[in-house]
């Protein structure tokens, strides 16, 4: 974390605190401390399609959070690092990544009010897989965000929520086709509850996108949607709308969003189906199609298994497909230890090259949820 950052954290952090102070003889705290440590072993951790090159990783990933709570009010801090260790630096740099996560909201009568600010970093290998589909390996990806949020209930019928954020998106300076950028947004929610398994809502958002190396777009979108508890064990929730950026070369579209729920007593089952746009690292704003599906099962009261898929199609600039596909097993030790094994294949096609990546992982986690 660099000093500037530091600085940043502590002014936000002080500002919370004087503006919202806390009677320490008063203060509910909470605090819990996580310590995984994982053994990796990853056959193409660059998705080169030739020279190819594996690499063996460990990886210590601690993170602590403290939420201390005093009548309305309510705080919380998320401080995280990842530490990785590399058999191969070609394929996959040593890293040291930090987070940090600092939250506050304030509890009325008829709803909330709150504001949030982070800050972290992460390899390219991974963000901009997930992002872009896009893996400049051994490089950075630093994001830096302030938000603030409001909801309240305006009569038994009718709900709002209005959000605000801004972004900013840093990368280094080797990361080749990938560009700074920020972003500034804020959207407005209406819900309507028209019972208590039926809330309709209607939705504005409105966007400024910045990237460096080019100019700045504006984005705009408009859609509604449902929120609809089927069942006590079967939810879907659907939106439909329109979009359009600004500018001379300004387009229009459309996005949508399908999600689904199933649970029983030892099984949870998700699907998803979403089409959207998004600022990105690749200089635009991004266009994109995604399949989501999950599984998971308690197998006894101290072992889980899950299953994880990702389907993505990159559209646009760099266009391209990815596949992510996971399965784990978590098994309770004790009170204070887990273990996990999991098993993870990546695939991208650019429509010249089809590559993929295995890895397997072993982690063992110490957990101190409450002290």
């Amino acid at each position: 974390m660099t000093k500037a950052m530091l600085k940043h954290t502590l002014y936000i952090g002080l500002g919370i605190t004087v503006i919202f102070p806390f009677n320490a003889f008063a203060l509910n705290v909470q605090q819990s401390l996580t310590l995984p440590f994982s053994i990796e072993y990853e056959t193409n951790p660059r998705l080169a399609s030739t020279n190819t090159e594996s690499v063996r990783r460990q990886t210590l990933k601690p993170s602590y959070t403290l939420t201390a709570m005093q009548g309305n009010e309510e705080f919380t801090v998320d401080v995280g690092f990842n530490i990785e260790r590399s058999s191969n630096q070609s394929a996959s740099a040593d890293r040291e990544d930090p987070s940090l996560g600092l939250a506050w909201t304030h509890a009325y009568a008829t709803g909330q009010f709150g504001l949030t600010g982070n800050f972290s970093e992460q390899s390219t290998r991974t963000s901009e897989f997930n992002d872009t589909g896009i893996v400049a390996n051994n490089n950075t990806r630093q994001t830096r965000s302030l938000g603030g949020n409001w909801n309240t209930e305006l009569n038994d019928r009718y709900s709002l929520s209005i959000n605000a954020d801004v972004t900013k998106v840093e990368f280094g300076s080797t990361t080749g086709s990938l560009s700074d950028y920020d972003n500034k947004s804020i959207s407005a929610q209406l819900n309507y509850s028209f019972n208590e398994r039926l809330s309709p809502f209607a939705r504005i958002s409105i966007s400024r996108f910045e990237p460096v190396n080019s100019s700045s777009t504006s984005f705009r979108s408009i859609d509604v949607g449902t929120e609809w508890l089927i069942s006590e064990n079967f939810s879907f929730n659907t939106s439909l709308g329109i979009n359009e950026t600004g500018g001379s070369n300004g387009t229009s579209g459309w996005q949508a969003d399908i999600n689904t729920t199933y649970e029983t007593e030892k099984s949870q089952i998700t699907a998803g189906l979403s089409r959207s746009r998004a600022p990105s690292g690749s200089g635009v704003i991004r266009e994109s199609n995604q399949l989501n599906a999950g599984w998971s099962y308690s197998l006894s009261d101290k072992a889980t298994m899950a299953v994880d898929f990702n389907y993505r199609e990159n559209l646009g600039v760099n266009s391209n497909d990815t596949m992510l596909f996971s399965a784990n097993y978590t098994r309770t030790l004790s009170p204070d230890w887990d273990l996990k094994l999991s098993a993870r294949y990546r695939n991208r096609d650019n429509n010249i090259t089809d590559v993929s990546s295995n890895a397997l992982t072993a982690t063992i986690i110490y957990k101190l949820p409450d002290f």
